[in-house]
């Protein structure tokens, strides 16, 4: 899962939810009583408690705040002792809601950022701070609990304390991304930074009942090592490779080793154990498996403070899922047969021997528990190590395991057999890496192993005894007993003839008006950007659906109306924000609420400096013209040509600066449509062609060639936006996004460079095999993208046509059901997704695209352009129904970005 998720995916197995709903009232805290007058109110994970008005004095906008944290055993009581605190001395403050949200928050994978807390105080001033933290140490200090990573720790904790906001305002940061917020005293806003380090904005001194702790946390400690590289952080601990201090007691020629950290409390797994009891065990398991081949040596641990290190050999060679992406045959549009072959014999050499491997680990009586491919290590000659036992246990024990990453963790697996199924799940992940399927339907991995012994010719023994290992078992129970909604993949020739109504099934099934924080489950970004968004939330569902399917329902259309005014007036992005939900309402024929949704985001611009489609500039410049144009009003036009002012401002700036082959998703920095230079080209090109100013094409040129300047030149002649360590074929950060905008401005420009690259951007779309499904950064984005540009680009008429018929065919590796209907994983493969971005409605604009010519998002296309850019392209057009053809040949799986599935 991504960063973040696993706390998302705890309250439902099916789709992303709070935290907070996860069985809350059976494992609700106790209220603590509160004085006459107190008010309580709760939101998604907390009980917010407040004094009444004029009997405590008036919070500021931002100041000191303290968070409490405690062991779980030690929760309900810390929780009534502070609560009562706060109560007699009339403090504002806020708890978690139930047990299980303090457990959401303590998981290995939790956000580091918000872990550890079960409740904030809220002093008015640095006095007022002085005497809490005085009277709250009196009370609770010394009790145990776990770190809260933000802060600095008061004395010996459980108090921990950090400057920030009170009430809640935004700013932007460097990356054009929309965060809370803290006033400088010069006035201007600056991002409320919550990184897991403890620091003091420039212009904040520390107070001085916190300088002792201060000096504490800063005293050099006897630590034997030195650190020279952080290789993974999780809640629970960092991994660092690290070289020792003393003399050399590590053996000869063993100078560098690897730490593992355990933090106290955090970090726990499914049977509440924390990440130093997992440390220790780990360390216990790794000496009775000492001497084994493919096990890391171990040289102790140590402990600093309450923080439990393990010393371990440094292996040289490369993670598993790094080995898979740079050997893998069908990362190109037309695979090499004899490539493909020798894949198969090497891949299949390599799991003879991690077997061979897993069987030693098991002759001395250990299982695994949480076998998968990130936890195996490729040394030079392909010869597996193993890695990571903090859940290993006896071969026998007869209960599962309490950890496990989705796809290669059968829940109901005890003994050894939950290392076969991992070891079948890794077999088949190396010819077929789409797992993680399998732990949200597990019917999919006989139809995935079908499809990986047809392709790579595997051997029948082989593929039967996989097909056993593999085998779906019983049907998943909720904690009453009745059986969970069963996800289950699909069958009988894909697509169906009627895929588009059963995706909008799924979709209407999915919809929930009831709860305001979100109208359909999508991806747990809905819940950062507030439910409503065009990306990630209902927005962009009801505009794909009016869009396909001329879809209008008044409730739905309520709902996106009323959340106009739940969404921060601040947050204006089209993509993300009001601009794109006043479009939406506009085309479902509520200009009263459009005008709602723009007056609220009046103003707003000028706090904004993120030039991208997504979420700045560009987007909410497109919705001006638009509105312009719409409603015949000159003011938004005028508005959306300051914004191109601005934009073109920030593109001199950027191209003054190197090009960055690195990972980036905002700033100037970033390559694509939606979070780099092809977005604001389009909006450029649209005010060209709102004004006539010839100087805003060629601005517009100029921001296709910056997003051209990040881009590789790949295998096949593919052109790939380049990240350094992978190349991107995507539509929201890749090859795709930038073609669409390239194909729409050389309508209207003609350049060398452009028209040179548009080839080798389409055929990057072209690879058979993708990792995710959605339109953002998966399969749907492809099809869309060659669907939209099939009569525009000149390319090989057939190839064009069976690339495009090849995915159509192989949304089928991804597809699934929910109760009869069609739906979609989101990115991660981790839970069903019905947004545009990530689900099933991105992947509903996409097959409409292809068979119907719908337009794929707005903006992209202007039907008042008739110019092809390849004149012949109509003498080679397709009937668009053909394209969709259940019966037309698939090409051979090869993936498009098999280096995607590294960076998850």
């Amino acid at each position: 899962m991504r960063d973040g998720a696993e706390s998302f995916a705890l309250a439902d197995r099916v789709f992303f939810d709070w935290p907070g709903n996860w069985d809350l009232e059976a494992t609700r805290f106790p209220a603590p009583p509160l004085p006459e007058g107190w008010t309580r109110e709760d939101n998604e994970a907390w009980t917010f408690c407040r004094p009444p008005a004029g009997e405590a004095p008036q919070l500021p906008d931002h100041g000191w705040k303290i968070h409490v944290s405690a062991a779980p055993e030690d929760t309900e009581r810390t929780l009534a002792d502070v609560a009562a605190y706060c109560a007699r001395n009339g403090l504002h403050f806020k708890y978690l809601k139930s047990a299980n949200v303090q457990r959401a928050l303590s998981r290995k994978y939790a956000q580091r950022s918000s872990a550890g807390k079960l409740l904030t105080v809220y002093p008015v001033d640095e006095a007022e701070l002085t005497r809490t933290l005085e009277g709250l140490d009196a009370l609770v200090g010394g009790r145990p609990g776990p770190y809260v990573l933000t802060d600095l720790r008061f004395r010996e904790g459980p108090l921990y304390v950090r400057y920030g906001g009170f009430r809640t305002h935004y700013t932007e940061d460097d990356h054009g991304d929309l965060v809370t917020a803290i006033r400088r005293p010069d006035g201007s806003w600056e991002p409320d930074r919550r990184t897991p380090v403890f620091r003091t904005p420039d212009w904040v001194p520390v107070p001085d009942v916190l300088k002792d702790s201060l000096a504490a946390r800063q005293a050099i400690d006897d630590f034997p090592y030195r650190i020279t590289g952080a290789l993974h952080f999780s809640h629970g601990g960092g991994v660092y490779r690290a070289e020792p201090t003393g003399t050399d007691a590590l053996g000869a020629g063993q100078r560098t080793v690897v730490l593992k950290e355990g933090r106290p409390y955090s970090g726990t797994d499914g049977v509440g154990r924390d990440a130093v009891a997992r440390l220790a065990h780990e360390h216990e398991i790794l000496t009775r498996l000492a001497g084994l081949p493919g096990i890391p040596r171990t040289f102790g641990t140590f402990q600093v403070r309450d923080h439990l290190f393990l010393v371990l050999e440094d292996i040289e060679g490369q993670d598993c899922q790094s080995w898979l992406a740079g050997h893998y045959p069908l990362t190109v549009p037309e695979p090499d047969e004899a490539a493909v072959t020798a894949y198969r014999d090497r891949a299949l050499a390599l799991f003879g021997r991690i077997e061979k491997l897993i069987a030693s680990v098991h002759d001395r009586g250990i299982r695994i528990g949480d076998l998968h491919p990130g936890n195996l290590i490729i040394q030079p000659g392909d010869i597996p190590v193993l890695l990571d036992f903090e859940v290993a246990d006896a071969v026998d024990r007869a209960t599962p395991s309490s950890l496990g990453a989705p796809g290669f963790h059968r829940a109901d697996a005890t003994g050894a057999d939950g290392d076969h199924y991992a070891l079948a799940a890794i077999a088949l992940w190396l010819f077929l890496p789409l797992g993680a399927l399998s732990g949200l339907a597990p019917d999919k991995a006989p139809a995935l192993l079908d499809l990986a012994a047809r392709r790579f010719r595997l051997p029948d023994e082989l593929v039967a005894r996989l097909a056993r290992q593999l085998a779906p078992t019983a049907p998943a129970l909720r904690a009453d007993g009745t059986p969970a909604r069963p996800v289950a993949g699909v069958t009988g020739p894909f697509p169906p003839p009627d895929l588009t109504g059963s995706i909008d099934r799924g979709l209407r099934a999915g919809a929930t008006p009831h709860r305001t924080d979100r109208l359909f489950p999508g991806d747990f970004t809905q819940f950062a950007e507030g439910g409503a968004g065009f990306a990630h939330g209902a927005a962009g569902v009801l505009w794909a659906r009016h869009t396909v399917l001329g879809a209008r329902d008044e409730e739905h259309t309520a709902w996106l109306r009323a959340a106009v005014d739940r969404v921060p007036a601040a947050r204006t992005g089209f993509y993300d924000g009001l601009h794109g939900i006043a479009y939406v309402l506009a085309e479902l024929g509520d200009p009263e609420g459009a005008r709602h949704a723009l007056d609220r985001a009046d103003g707003q611009l000028a706090a904004r400096h993120c030039p991208s489609l997504y979420r700045g500039l560009a987007g909410a410049g497109l919705s001006l013209l638009h509105f312009a144009d719409a409603w015949d009003d000159p003011a938004p036009r005028e508005s959306a040509l300051g914004l191109a002012d601005r934009i073109i401002d920030r593109l001199a700036t950027a191209r003054r600066e190197p090009v960055e082959h690195r990972r980036r998703i905002g700033s100037t920095h970033a390559a694509g449509l939606m979070y780099g230079w092809s977005g604001p080209a389009l909006f450029l090109l649209r005010a060209h062609q709102a004004t006539g100013d010839v100087g805003l094409l060629d601005e517009a040129v100029r921001a296709v060639h910056r997003d051209l300047d990040r881009c590789t030149t790949g295998e096949q002649d593919t052109l790939q936006v380049d990240e350094g360590f992978r190349l991107l074929p995507y539509l929201d950060n890749g090859s795709a996004g930038i073609a669409l905008v390239a194909a729409e401005l050389l309508r209207h420009r003609e350049d060398a460079r452009i028209r040179e690259a548009l080839p080798a951007l389409l055929r990057a779309c072209s690879s058979d095999f993708v990792i995710e499904s959605g339109l953002w950064g998966g399969r749907a984005g492809l099809i869309g993208t060659l669907a939209t540009l099939r009569e525009l680009v000149p390319l090989p008429a057939q190839t064009a046509e069976r690339h495009l018929r090849r995915h159509l065919t192989n949304l089928s590796h991804h597809a699934m059901t929910l109760d009869g209907a069609t739906v979609f994983p989101c990115d991660g493969r981790a839970r069903i997704s019905m947004d545009v971005a990530t689900g099933g409605a991105g992947v509903l604009l996409a097959l409409a695209a292809a068979e119907r010519g719908t337009p794929l998002l707005p903006f992209l296309t202007d039907s008042r352009s008739a110019a092809a850019v390849d004149p012949a392209a109509p003498e080679r057009a397709r009937g668009a129904q053909g394209a969709l053809d259940p019966t037309a040949p698939s090409g051979a799986a090869g993936p498009a970005d098999t280096r995607k599935e590294v960076s998850k």
